[in-house]
């Protein structure tokens, strides 16, 4: 990927006025004022110091100028830069924000001094851009989901932040939600007795690294002692397929997996329109309807009562949001609201850096188990049903996403559409 010859000095120029001073060598940088753009970042004066943490954005495309915006919100935030190779995408995006546009990812990480970077991408590109922002020296990192195809590329994000001390959060979205936080700790509590079981279902035909992450999640991020599987139709269980001539179509996952520590788990994405996870426990259970939104419920035994079957459980009024707002309207900025969850992101994120500790939202380790648990049940397919003990030994192994989010999703969805929400982002 190139830069743009025309659009190198404007690059540049871009960069000094987001913040930094751009000499070519990432020892040169320099962090300097930064001019108010309108939307809280601008003081009396029309100059506020630099802010805290200076935000890259490494794909300009649907979602990432709302996860930009997620952070951008903040005080302590400020987006200086963005990369794309979408131009655009790009001078759309970078225009909104007022930042510096860069054509490639890998010349903004050169001479941009980013605390934070956001790889908002598709899937192809994924590993590269995180281990580049993390080779760049972030201090933190957020990168949307699948986290990649193959597990060597997952080893590989995850090693390169770990050995430098680098949070790395994920966007799988409901699984940072507070509802969900707060119901990972009543059951690690107890609040449902024993947890025995847990079930998820989904009918998109997709691996359902929602459902493995919220799986693994209630059961306590325990080691998974074995999994027995079984996929339906390519590319899950005859051959590795890019889907550069694949079908549009996608197969089934399903099967079973349990935990060391006694949990077991059916998980299927084959539903039939069915979606949603169960999460049973001796005295009561967990319910959601949707294992990709908002709407547990909670049902438990009367205190000092004997029932242990599902049928007698009660429900119980935990404080748990029905379901997330469909439609969220636009922030005093003008920008669609980025919603709860991308600020509870941003919010952990920031605590991290502040304070130390690890992360309480997803993060692309919990992402990495997943994607490995769903090989896991191809192979125990492709190996007749065998049972499978993780960590699997063999690395390479790939499983690739649904073809819209392998390949760029103007190509899937056409440039229309595509464009309308792009353009619906935002009230210019």
């Amino acid at each position: 990927m190139g830069r743009r010859p025309a659009q190198e000095d404007a690059a540049e120029q871009g960069g000094r006025q987001s913040g930094g001073r751009i000499e070519g060598a990432a020892g040169d940088r320099e962090h300097h004022q930064v001019v108010g753009d309108g939307e809280g970042h601008q003081g009396s004066a029309g100059v506020t110091p630099a802010p805290k943490y200076r935000v890259g954005l490494i794909g300009a495309g649907r979602a990432g100028p709302s996860r930009a915006r997620g952070f951008d919100a903040h005080p302590l935030c400020k987006v200086v830069a963005i990369a794309d190779t979408d131009p655009v995408n790009l001078d759309l995006t970078a225009s909104r924000f007022g930042a510096a546009p860069y054509d490639d990812f890998e010349t903004m990480l050169a001479r941009e001094a980013l605390d934070i970077v956001l790889a908002v991408l598709p899937v192809r590109p994924n590993a590269d851009a995180v281990v580049a922002a993390a080779e760049a020296g972030a201090k933190a990192i957020f990168c949307e989901k699948p986290l990649t195809a193959s597990l060597a590329d997952a080893d590989r994000m995850v090693e390169a932040c770990a050995t430098r001390g680098i949070p790395l959060g994920c966007g799988v979205m409901v699984s940072s939600h507070p509802d969900y936080r707060r119901a990972y700790q009543m059951v690690a509590d107890g609040e449902i007795g024993e947890l025995r079981r847990i079930d998820s279902y989904d009918s998109n035909g997709q691996g359902g690294c929602h459902g493995l992450n919220l799986t693994r999640k209630f059961a306590q991020k325990a080691p998974v002692e074995e999994v027995i599987g079984w996929v339906t139709g390519d590319p899950h269980s005859d051959h590795e397929e890019p889907y550069d001539d694949a079908k549009t179509g996608f197969g089934e996952v399903g099967g079973y997996l349990r935990f060391a520590n006694g949990v077991e788990s059916f998980h299927s994405t084959g539903g039939r329109g069915l979606t949603g996870m169960t999460v049973l426990g001796t005295r009561g259970m967990l319910v959601n309807e949707n294992n990709t939104s908002l709407g547990l419920r909670l049902f438990q035994a009367p205190e000092g009562s004997n029932r242990r079957g599902i049928a007698e459980f009660d429900p119980v009024d935990a404080g748990f949001l029905t379901s997330a707002a469909d439609e969220r309207g636009y922030d005093e900025g003008g920008w669609r609201d980025c919603g709860d969850v991308m600020r509870a992101i941003v919010a952990d994120t920031l605590r991290v850096l502040e304070e130390g500790g690890e992360l309480e939202i997803s993060t692309a380790d919990d992402l990495r188990h997943a994607l490995e648990m769903c090989v896991a049940l191809r192979e125990s397919h492709r190996q007749e049903r065998v049972p499978l003990r993780l960590p699997l030994e063999d690395r390479s192994l790939t499983m690739y996403p649904e073809r819209a989010r392998w390949h760029y999703k103007k190509q899937i969805i056409g440039e229309q559409v595509y464009m309308e929400q792009m353009r619906g982002q935002k009230q210019d």
